[in-house]
């Protein structure tokens, strides 16, 4: 494979972390712009009256000047998003708590001589501290930011709460981890139909994509399968706060209802012609690319090539076994991707595209490897770039759900290539464009 073709990966552009705070705190602060212009009522000065003449009175004594009261002015109703962002600040508050606390608790290594990271290899052991002190430092991002949007539409963010996080050895420490990256992904999936405003929208993708690509690599390190789904599992405000509250000591408020009664529909849809079908044939159009990749890539290599693959020759055996079936279920989960959009199209009164004939470039398994990891992240820019433009609500949780499965695929992909598994606090959005030129790139015929 060229370095033109790896250069077009979305990631490989990635910028320093904090170039990513930065740019986050401004997609934000966009979004509370745009809620803020949204909640100011109506605009103009009020009319002012020019003074007039004093009127001559027949009365000999002056008469008391009556002083108008003035009507109370009715507060703005609060910006509908600042509930789902208080939910997600609530559960970000608690996984910038848990990092800050754990490192303070124990030191780089003893955290990579783990127990429970005995089996692996010392490159992955050695990676282990610096990978979760940068979702750490992601957290605490995602904290400034959400705040600061709260406060830009009009809210109060919740504060930091107490936590017993329950964790006394390293090894359960990672665990943990696990647990609440992955209570963080179902929590952001389940929330986001609630969000009204697409640039609020656009950063909540944005941040669900890089908790499941932390998610995915905790899963990895302890032991379990990075993306267990192929479409990642909602789950309800009830349902997280069981979770969570297990870890909160302190008294908190309980979370707003994400959609109340009087609170207004979502409008999702971008202000343009393309349509929930034409929106789900892009994604078609990439899933048949990543299924056809990997059916052909699993044709063309036997396990023992792949688990041998140069690229992965500093990992042990632990991590190197497990390659092959990981593979495969990445291929079984774009494969359902396809025969799921297809079917909705279907049901849609649209036709479905069909797969094309490719060229994905690759003469080695470590370069399939490169290949995968490509079009992993290509994928998931792709479905943060089109969060806003579904109107069908049931087309858009399943997206929702897919997306983060792309982020997990991809965390996983990084790291065989030994490159960061989150490379940055917030996944960046690519146009249809944009995608469209990278994966043009590996169609031969259409």
């Amino acid at each position: 494979m060229t370095d033109s073709r790896r250069s077009s990966n979305a990631t490989d552009d990635a910028t320093s972390d904090r170039f990513t705070r930065r740019r986050f705190a401004g997609t934000l602060a966009a979004a509370g712009a745009v809620g803020i212009a949204g909640c100011s009522g109506a605009g103009g000065d009020a009319a002012t009256e020019e003074p007039t003449e004093a009127m001559d009175t027949p009365m000999d004594t002056p008469t008391e000047t009556e002083t108008e009261t003035a009507e109370p002015t009715e507060e703005p109703a609060p910006n509908p998003d600042v509930d789902v962002l208080n939910y997600a600040l609530t559960l970000e508050h608690l996984e910038n708590a848990f990092y800050r606390e754990g490192f303070d608790e124990f030191s780089n290594d003893e955290i990579m001589m783990a127990d429970s990271l005995s089996e692996f290899s010392e490159t992955l052991r050695m990676q282990v501290p610096e990978y979760l002190a940068l979702a750490g430092e992601h957290e605490a991002a995602h904290v400034d930011a959400i705040a600061a949007t709260i406060e830009d539409l009009g809210g109060t963010p919740v504060e930091e709460a107490e936590y017993d996080f329950g964790y006394s050895t390293p090894s359960e420490f990672l665990a943990t981890a696990g647990a609440l990256e992955n209570t963080g992904v179902a929590a952001y999936t389940g929330a986001a139909a609630a969000i009204k405003q697409n640039a609020v929208l656009g950063a909540a993708a944005g941040i669900q994509s890089v908790e499941a690509r932390h998610a995915s690599f905790l899963n990895l390190i302890n032991g379990e399968m990075p993306y267990p789904n192929a479409v990642e599992e909602a789950a309800s405000v009830d349902e997280i706060f069981e979770i969570a509250g297990q870890f909160i000591t302190s008294d908190v408020s309980s979370p707003a209802p994400l959609d109340g009664e009087d609170e207004p529909t979502a409008d999702r849809k971008a202000d343009n012609d393309v349509s929930d079908v034409d929106v789900l044939n892009y994604a078609l159009t990439l899933e048949h690319l990543e299924n056809a990749f990997y059916r052909e890539g699993l044709e063309t290599y036997s396990d023992d090539e792949l688990m041998n693959a140069s690229v992965l020759s500093d990992y042990g055996e632990t991590l190197r076994m497990t390659v092959p079936d990981r593979l495969r279920t990445a291929g079984e989960h774009e494969a359902a991707h396809v025969s799921a959009i297809a079917d909705t199209v279907d049901q849609l009164g649209g036709t479905p595209v069909e797969e094309a004939t490719y060229d994905f470039g690759y003469s080695t398994p470590s370069e399939f490897l490169g290949v995968a990891r490509a079009l992993e992240n290509t994928g998931v820019s792709a479905y943060a770039g089109q969060a806003g433009t579904v109107a069908n609500d049931q087309v858009f949780g399943a997206a929702v759900g897919i997306h983060a499965v792309e982020a997990r695929h991809a965390s996983f992909l990084n790291e065989l290539n030994v490159e960061s598994p989150f490379p940055m606090a917030v996944d960046e959005p690519r146009t249809m464009d944009e995608v469209v030129e990278i994966a043009g790139q590996f169609i031969v015929e259409e």
